[in-house]
């Protein structure tokens, strides 16, 4: 995949949009998932999984964008992770912007 950096600037669309074409994947590939609920995975066997750059997944996890466990400089990921990962994928990034006519712009500003 072509996105593994966001620093969260204006980049951060773009991640959302990767990670919500990979959720079909992921949903795919579940039943793949390790027999043992309570297992932690990787960054390396949550990409896989998801598709995705292990380096992206710790760049994202580091910054608070996806959820995660942390034992000292190690990521790892619960099947819940995974699972808010995809919901999180699905949700909207960005509001419908509304559409203002200039006529209405210029009535507010006069009222002002």
């Amino acid at each position: 995949m072509g996105v593994e950096r966001d620093h969260g600037g204006a980049g951060g669309g773009a991640v959302a949009a990767a990670i919500r074409e990979l959720a079909a994947a992921v949903r795919a590939t579940a039943p793949e998932a390790p027999a043992d609920p309570d297992a932690l995975l990787t960054a390396e066997e949550a990409g896989e999984l998801l598709q995705l750059s292990p380096r992206m997944l710790k760049d994202q996890a580091a910054v608070g964008v996806l959820p995660h466990r942390r034992f000292g400089k190690h990521y790892r990921f619960t099947r819940d992770d995974v699972t808010e990962i995809v919901r999180l994928s699905a949700a909207p990034v960005n509001p419908a912007r509304r559409r203002v006519s200039v006529a209405d712009v210029a009535q507010d500003f006069r009222a002002a």
